[in-house]
């Protein structure tokens, strides 16, 4: 390998015979005498002067290039698409990066990172930078890994457009530019030894070929698991490596193979790693999803009830004890069933964690209860829910006509039971989508495809469309799961925030419907004690709020403890749903809270424009009603 900043006379002649003698930016033609030897990565950042590091450029080209490196990914790009800034800044980024590892031995080569926002696009940013590898001649092979079926089949339906073939039936890339398959199949073992089979092929892949290896939604993996285990063995020899996320973080707190961690968070600063988030970060500053407008505003439509519920405590089958419960789904309950400590020896005397633990369940589903003898059709705030999420979709479906509604359920018999209410309330059919569901494979991606008015408006899920599942007209969102880990939240908002081209983007603006569950007492790093807002109310917040300068959202799921309380006690406990009262429900946008009733009034305005009416209640606020008459003149 040649250290000079210059290419030797050889080096310079076999460049100009790769060239085709054509300046490898332009195509203009180049002769022999007057071309430019130059460095893909600049010799200044470290690049090598090598044969892999080199192209032929015309002297205009190399003038105008200068120090900066610049990829091109023109000849792979589908008719019609326009690559946004904040891809090319993560090819170039991840592609100086991979390039400089190329040529390290596999223990030393690091993956970069990818954290783009769900809907940001980054599963063709991915798919084109394989192709610009493969091209290059750095890589010979792509394998790309997906958390699930649906995922592997969209994968390679998104590959064929950009020029990629991928084997998603086989573990074996003959007669393909490559792989993609999933972590289960990866990590699946041989019953009768336990070997990792799957997990072998894949590895001799990475052993015949120079293999770049795209490991999609990384998340799911963990380097403790079995997934995780597998993946690592089976890609220690890969060339080339991307981890990419929309949530980049587990709720369990283990480690994700091959990212980089700084005081145990997740690092995503550069050069090793690109963030594109829903608002500026302290990791990017030049570009953020809100702002490109690659992701849709959204209205957060947050509702505090009241929860009147009984408390049962059962031994052998029959109840000992019944205490009745009345909260709001906002109240502290930290606070309000505090453990108890001696005052002179600082002893814990009362430790309430696990009646905590059980209240703020009961209370949570208790709310949503559906399908009950009690709650047939829902409670009053699922019967209230559905109606006005319901009626706010038909508000969308004036300007936007196929546009469609999605309910995210606890399990298999409440998605179930919440289609009936939603039959029973509004008189609409909804495609439901689990496990349980005959051909749900087949029913969703018959929905993903159906643009026409006649389509269904909703579609019910249990945790099939909680990430990657790309259906862009999807508008409104209720969120009618018990679950509020963080992972969960983002990916579930994360499929309402993708732009439909057809439709003007201020007339898109989505609706996501939760309940305000909850505060918390929290001890900070100081070791101060306060209440803070926790769980999806802590993460609507923040997305709202932090519209100009996203604030990384940590994990703030309580890790209760599971127990049964006292060793050999042998006491179950039950919760009975008796009524769920109104109680406030406002609208958040732009950081700001509004009540229902004080947007209102714009509902006309809004049938008229397609503008959500929070929009409206937001500039009279800011700027007066002089500002809406000017928006209302221009259109």
């Amino acid at each position: 390998m040649n250290n000079s900043r210059f290419f030797t006379a050889n080096q310079r002649n076999q460049l100009f015979l790769n060239s085709d003698g054509k300046c490898q930016s332009c195509k203009k033609e180049i002769s022999l005498e007057n071309f430019h030897a130059d460095h893909i990565i600049p010799f200044s950042e470290g690049g090598q002067t090598e044969l892999k590091n080199g192209q032929a450029l015309c002297q205009e080209c190399n003038r105008e290039k200068g120090a900066k490196l610049k990829v091109d990914l023109s000849l792979w790009m589908p008719p019609g698409f326009e690559a946004r800034g904040w891809q090319q800044d993560f090819w170039e980024r991840s592609f100086r990066s991979i390039i400089q590892q190329v040529d390290l031995p596999t223990s030393e080569i690091k993956a970069f990172m990818l954290h783009a926002f769900p809907g940001a696009g980054k599963t063709l940013a991915s798919l084109l930078l394989a192709n610009l590898l493969i091209a290059r001649g750095f890589v010979e092979k792509v394998i790309v890994c997906v958390p699930s079926d649906f995922l592997r089949d969209q994968m390679e339906e998104e590959a064929q457009i950009v020029g990629l073939h991928l084997n998603k039936k086989k573990l074996s890339s003959a007669g393909t530019q490559g792989i993609v398959t999933t972590y289960a199949k990866i990590g699946s073992r041989v019953q009768e030894t336990g070997e990792m089979l799957n997990s072998e092929l894949l590895r001799r892949e990475c052993n015949s070929f120079k293999t770049f290896v795209i490991a999609d939604e990384c998340h799911h993996l963990a380097e403790e698991s079995n997934w995780g285990e597998s993946f690592l063995n089976a890609f220690s020899n890969s060339r080339a490596r991307l981890i990419t996320s929309g949530t980049p973080f587990r709720t369990d707190g283990q480690k994700l193979p091959w990212a980089r961690y700084y005081k145990r968070q997740i690092d995503l600063s550069p050069p090793h790693a690109y963030s594109y988030g829903y608002g500026f970060s302290k990791w990017n500053m030049s570009y953020c999803a809100l702002a490109d407008r690659v992701v849709r505003d959204v209205v957060i439509h947050s509702w505090d009830w009241e929860v009147n519920f009984l408390l049962n405590e059962k031994r052998n089958g029959q109840i000992i004890n019944q205490t009745p419960f009345s909260f709001k789904i906002s109240e502290n309950l930290d606070e309000i069933f505090k453990d108890e400590f001696d005052p002179e020896t600082g002893r814990k005397i009362v430790d309430n964690s696990n009646l905590r633990r059980r209240v703020k369940a009961a209370r949570r589903k208790g709310l949503l209860e559906c399908g009950t003898e009690k709650h047939r059709y829902g409670t009053d705030y699922v019967k209230a829910q559905l109606i006005e999420a319901n009626k706010k979709l038909d508000q969308c479906r004036r300007f936007h006509p196929w546009a469609g509604g999605l309910i995210i359920c606890d399990d298999i018999e409440h998605a179930d039971n919440v289609a009936k209410a939603l039959k029973h309330h509004t008189n609409e059919e909804a495609v439901v989508i689990h496990s349980d569901a005959p051909n749900d494979k087949r029913k969703l991606r018959a929905y993903r495809k159906d643009k026409t008015q006649a389509r269904a408006k909703w579609i019910i899920a249990v945790g099939k469309i909680s990430e990657g599942v790309d259906i862009k007209f999807l508008r409104v969102c209720v969120y009618m799961t018990t679950i509020t880990a963080a992972l969960r939240w983002t990916q579930i908002i994360g499929r309402i925030l993708r732009t439909e081209k057809e439709i003007d983007w201020e007339k898109q603006t989505a609706h996501f419907y939760q309940y305000e569950d909850g505060m918390e007492t929290v001890t900070d790093e100081n070791g101060n004690i306060t209440p803070e807002s926790v769980n999806i109310k802590l993460y609507a917040e923040t997305l709202n709020q932090e519209r100009n300068l996203l604030r990384e959202i940590s994990n703030r799921e309580s890790h209760e403890n599971s127990g049964s309380g006292i060793a050999g006690n042998r006491s179950s406990f039950t919760a009975e749903t008796q009524s769920v009262s109104n109680g406030i429900n406002q609208q958040i946008y732009d950081g700001k809270r509004y009540d229902n009733d004080a947007v209102s009034k714009y509902e006309i305005v809004t049938a008229k424009t397609g503008i959500s009416e929070v929009k409206f209640a937001d500039i009279v606020e800011k700027v007066g009603a002089e500002e809406i008459i000017k928006l209302l003149s221009k259109g």
